[in-house]
């Protein structure tokens, strides 16, 4: 145990020149400085890539950016270097996809912030409680006016959707007490991402969130910041928090997914040969990652009980569903596109 918690302490630690320099408002000239002396400096005329990701080791999306990396390397000879810093280098995502827009980050892989930040009347495909599978929330986002309205919105704000939807696991509840109803998770202090949505979802079912960044999110657990979070199978044991959490609960409340983004500024400024690449190789691992994903998530959730965390089976999913229902309907009446059920007809 000790050894987990030393190894991720180092890695937090390995961080902190970015952390801090996007903390201290170093602009994107400095940051595109430091990027440059971190990686490859451009001088025999390639181009070098500078990609982040928030999540950690053993997620989907830190797989599909380790196998762009290894790939587009290869298959562009060299002329092509990818620099890839995960575990929140650049600090959280929404602040990574700022750098995007700034030009101090070329790619991203993780999560679907940049929706709630430049369309979030669509930013339902990721909240709880909304839909209950991946293919699901798929068709969503190949939809028409999501092609139409939401992904040029993200492009307005230097962020290109790159390649297909990767999924990450269900979500499900951990806390030091078993789960099983609503009743059970009544004003207990639970790690959020900062999203309203999510928020409201929650607060609608009984508990009490406490936003937290997800690099902080042990930290957070251990100290007694928060008594619970919720994510998929990948994040408890990316992050090993059976070191900090007793149980996991299948809430099942969120089929959740992430995506690899290109800068739009980055993306413009290489040649046709370069974008063809980039985009037949992001569709491949993305691909790939999702199977991997499917694949993987028994065997860490296997993991999770063989390192201590009781997994709940018997959990009540309907009731949760239940409870959150009246808080997704005003949220539908007063910041979603469309209707709810219009949604879930798709």
């Amino acid at each position: 145990m000790s050894g987990k918690q030393t190894s991720g302490k180092e890695s937090r630690l390995s961080n902190m020149t970015r952390r801090q320099a996007v903390k201290m408002g170093i602009g994107a000239s400095g940051l595109a400085t430091l990027a440059g002396c971190m990686g490859g400096d451009g001088s025999s005329g390639g181009t070098t890539i500078t990609m982040a990701s928030v999540m950690e080791e053993g997620t989907s999306l830190v797989y599909a950016g380790k196998q762009f990396k290894d790939r587009i390397e290869e298959e562009s000879d060299g002329d092509i270097t990818v620099e890839f810093s995960y575990g929140g280098s650049y600090g959280s995502e929404t602040e990574t996809f700022d750098l995007m827009n700034q030009g101090a980050v070329d790619m991203y892989t993780g999560g679907s912030d940049a929706y709630d930040m430049h369309a979030p009347e669509y930013y339902f495909f990721n909240s709880p409680y909304v839909l209950d599978s991946f293919e699901h929330q798929q068709r969503i986002m190949q939809s028409d006016q999501f092609q139409e309205e939401v992904y040029p919105a993200l492009e307005e704000a230097g962020i290109k959707v790159a390649g297909p939807r990767v999924y990450r696991g269900m979500r499900h509840y951990t806390s030091n007490e078993p789960v099983r109803t609503p009743e059970d998770v009544q004003g207990m202090d639970l790690r959020l991402p900062s999203h309203d949505s999510w928020v409201k979802a929650w607060e609608a079912v009984g508990a009490s969130p406490s936003p937290v960044s997800l690099d902080e999110l042990y930290s957070g657990l251990q100290q007694g910041v928060v008594e619970a979070s919720e994510g998929p199978p990948a994040q408890i044991a990316s992050l090993s928090l059976w070191e900090v959490q007793d149980y996991y609960s299948k809430t099942s409340h969120l089929p959740q997914s992430g995506q690899m983004y290109v800068s739009t500024s980055f993306y413009e400024g290489l040649d046709q040969s370069q974008q063809d690449m980039i985009d037949e190789i992001v569709t491949e691992v993305s691909e790939e990652a999702t199977q991997w994903a499917r694949d993987s998530e028994e065997e860490l959730l296997t993991q999770a009980s063989e390192n201590g965390m009781e997994i709940i089976e018997d959990v009540d999913s309907e009731a949760f569903y239940e409870a959150a229902a009246p808080a997704i309907e005003q949220l539908f009446e007063e910041t979603y596109a469309g209707s709810w059920e219009d949604w879930r007809n798709i």
